[in-house]
Parts: C-alpha cells; sequence; structure tokens
C-alpha cells in the first residue's frame, strides 16, 4: 500500500471513528477501515470473509465527502498525534514496535490525544525486545484501559500474517543473499501459507478459486488442494519458487510485490537452471547463507547452521527443515542475487 493511499485511509478511519452514530450503522466496515492503517487492503478482506472486494478509492471519495469540520479537526489531532508517537518511538529505536502503536493507539487511546504529556506516556510503555502481554499491561495500567490480552493479540496474529517488515535488512538497495535470509526468516515467524502459484499473495477464497483454475491438479491448486487452502486465508502464500521470488520482486520503495520486476524473471523450481551460473552437487555445497538447494521440482533458501526454510505445500506452508536428509540434490545461486559476506 503506498503511503499516499496509507495517508489517504488513516484520515477516514480517524473520521468514522469521531462520529459514534456512522459507528453504530456501519460496524464491522469501520473496524476494517481501522485495520487498512495498518494492513494492506486485500488482507482486510480476507480478514473479514475472504470474499469482500472494497474499491478504496470510492469508499474514499464518499466518506470524505461527508465529513465535517469538526471531524476533520479530529481527524489532523489523530493523524498528528500517531506521527509524533512514530516520531518519537523512532528516536528511541523502537520503530519496529509502529504496528503495535497504531492499533492500540487507533482502538484504544485516540480519545486521549489532548491529555497533557499523551505521547511522552504512551512511548514511555514500550521497551525493547518487550512481550506484547507486558506492552498491553503496562498501557492499562498508565491510561487506566483495559485492552484485552487475547484480543490484542489476535489482531496482531491477523496483521502479522500480511504484515512485510525490512527493518533489519543490511541493503535494500540491492537483493542479496544476506537479506534473502531474513527475509525467508521473516516468512517463516509470520507463518507465511503454502498456494501453488503464490509469491506473496494475502490469501482470500477468490485468489484460491483463480489458483484452482489455472492449476486444476489435485498437487497444484487444484482438487483438494482448494480446500487444504483455505487454511492460509488472511496470510500470504507463496509455492517453493514463489518464496524466493516474493523477495526478488519485493520493491522497497512502494512496500508491494510486482511480478518480473528487479531484473528476475519469472521462472520454476526447474526452469530457473536456465539461467544459473554457479552450482553444484550437495555435497560440495559452500557455507553461504542464501543459496538455495533443489531437488527434481522444488526448492529452498539454505539459511546456514544446516537449516533451510522451504515453502513445502499446502498442508504445511512455509517451514525451516534440517539440511540433511530432506533429499536435496544441487545447490545453486540464484540469478541475480548479489552474494556477499
Amino acid at each position: 500500500m503506498s503511503a499516499t493511499v496509507g495517508a489517504a485511509l488513516k484520515k477516514i478511519a480517524v473520521a468514522l471513528l469521531t462520529d459514534k452514530k456512522v459507528i453504530k450503522t456501519m460496524g464491522g466496515i469501520i473496524i476494517g477501515i481501522i485495520i487498512i492503517v495498518v494492513m494492506p487492503i486485500v488482507a482486510v478482506v480476507s480478514f473479514f470473509n475472504g470474499s469482500m472486494d472494497i474499491d478504496t478509492d470510492k469508499l474514499n471519495q464518499s466518506i470524505q465527502e461527508n465529513i465535517s469540520a469538526e471531524q476533520m479537526e479530529n481527524l489532523q489531532l489523530i493523524n498528528d498525534t500517531m506521527t509524533e508517537v512514530e516520531n518519537q518511538l523512532k528516536s528511541k529505536k523502537l520503530s519496529d514496535c509502529n504496528t503495535q502503536a497504531e492499533v492500540i493507539y487507533l482502538f484504544s487511546l485516540s480519545d486521549k490525544s489532548e491529555d497533557e504529556n499523551f505521547v511522552k506516556n504512551f512511548v514511555s510503555c514500550f521497551k525493547k525486545n518487550q512481550f506484547d502481554e507486558d506492552l498491553i499491561n503496562a498501557v492499562n495500567q498508565k491510561f487506566g484501559t483495559e485492552i484485552k490480552y487475547d484480543e490484542f493479540q489476535k489482531m496482531m496474529q491477523s496483521i502479522k500474517g500480511a504484515e512485510i517488515s525490512t527493518a533489519d535488512f543490511t541493503d535494500k538497495t540491492t537483493k542479496n543473499n544476506l537479506d534473502l535470509v531474513k527475509w525467508c526468516e521473516n516468512t517463516y515467524k509470520n507463518g507465511w501459507g503454502y498456494v501453488y502459484g503464490g509469491y506473496g499473495q494475502v490469501c482470500t477464497k477468490q485468489y484460491l478459486d483463480q489458483q484452482a483454475s489455472l492449476y486444476p491438479g489435485n498437487n497444484e491448486a487444484g482438487g483438494e488442494m482448494r480446500q487444504v487452502g483455505e487454511k492460509w486465508l488472511g496470510k500470504r502464500v507463496c509455492d517453493c519458487i514463489g518464496l524466493i521470488k516474493s523477495y526478488a520482486w519485493y520493491n522497497s520503495d512502494s512496500g508491494e510485490i510486482v511480478a518480473g520486476s528487479n531484473g528476475f524473471t519469472d521462472c520454476g523450481a526447474n526452469s530457473i537452471w536456465n539461467n544459473v551460473t554457479e552450482s553444484g552437487p550437495i555435497s560440495s555445497m559452500p557455507e553461504t547463507p542464501g543459496l538455495a538447494v533443489w531437488m527434481n521440482g522444488h526448492i529452498g533458501v539454505y539459511i546456514g547452521n544446516g537449516e533451510v526454510i522451504e515453502a513445502q505445500g499446502t498442508a504445511y506452508g512455509v517451514v525451516k527443515t534440517e539440511l540433511n536428509g530432506r533429499g536435496w540434490t544441487k545447490w545453486l545461486k540464484i540469478p541475480n542475487i548479489k552474494y556477499i559476506k
């Protein structure tokens, strides 16, 4: 989601939050718009029922036309407050807490924006390497709120399933082996699923139907795999080569995965060999994180220390496995990936 669209949707969310009458009549749509602030639009769709399309431009226009001057003032206050919260988190090297801060603020604390020292008090609740439960306890104690940790956790799990974070990347300007490893580790931690033909899309029912139509074989996306794939609704999904393509095609400036971008052409687990210039039998594989490991029809990414991350199949999703004993036969350097120490 672009920064411009994100800002516009944040304004819509804030405006709606200030109108209790609208909240009563629109209910879940409002919650969906708020979630858009921290999630891509397709993730919001799947968050509800996996079958609803939202025209954000029309929604934006429709709501903006009915925002009062008072609502616009409230909107600006909340928008400015959240910006200051993010700036202070950044100054404390806590930018990785921005998502938690946005969720807590928009859902539970937006009415306290004008309280004295609100931003300072809110930011003081965040600590490095903090458990979410401790964060919620700190916020409740500081502001007298009754945020339920289990509800917050469910929200964060939904968000994390679609979130893409490159905050700890070595070099966002190049496609390199070290950041490929970090990308794969993040997909594993965030619980990416497996859908044949996927390369990082957020899974919806429409997407499953589309893939089943394109790849009807039961070992692809059709047959029983169409139903099994529903376990991944709301999460990002990929297939084995799609795990690599999702990183290769990710554009950090726009935050989007664009097929065929960044000089990495479309390929399959086997057809990738057409462009490989350095490879060998698995017995000769160097200790280089970010190498691909291969067996006929399947590919994974070696992350070091004898471990591989791979999109194993519809029933398993993205998993971490041992290099030895898995059946890998070859290793290769991935085309257009820069290998650095």
